[in-house]
Order: C-alpha cells, then structure tokens, then sequence
C-alpha cells in the first residue's frame, strides 16, 4: 500500500466516488487536479487526495516527471 504522493504512472489506485461507490484503475498521468485514471474502456477519472483510498504499485511503473513539472 503506498501512499498518494507515492503514485506513479502505471499504479493501480482505488478511489471513492461521489456516490460512495469504490473503484479502481490504472494511474496514466498527473494533471492539475490530480492523477488521471482510466478505470476501463478508455473512461477516465481524477483521482486527488479527497477521493483516494489507496494504491498498489504496478509492474511497469514509471515516474511522471513532465505531467508533475507542468502542474507545480
């Protein structure tokens, strides 16, 4: 379990939404809201400290130095 400043493209992170549903997708990028996750069939979601629960490294993890740099 890692925490949200420890995410990565390439992570799995579990998230809440606003209907207290829990879902889970593969993190792809860091926006300026937060991460950007595709949670199926392309379907994306924002992912900030509010809604996220937790997280599990993934095998091709890969740090999201541009996407970080442009929206700090």
């Amino acid at each position: 379990m890692t925490l949200y400043n420890d995410i990565m493209a390439g992570d799995t992170v579990y998230f809440k939404t606003p209907h207290t549903a829990e879902l889970k997708g593969k993190a792809v990028m860091h926006g300026p809201h937060g991460w950007v996750v595709n949670f199926g069939n392309g379907m994306p979601a924002v992912v900030s400290e509010k809604n996220f629960i937790r997280s599990r490294k993934g095998k091709n993890r890969r740090p999201d130095y541009f996407g970080k740099w442009l929206n700090s």
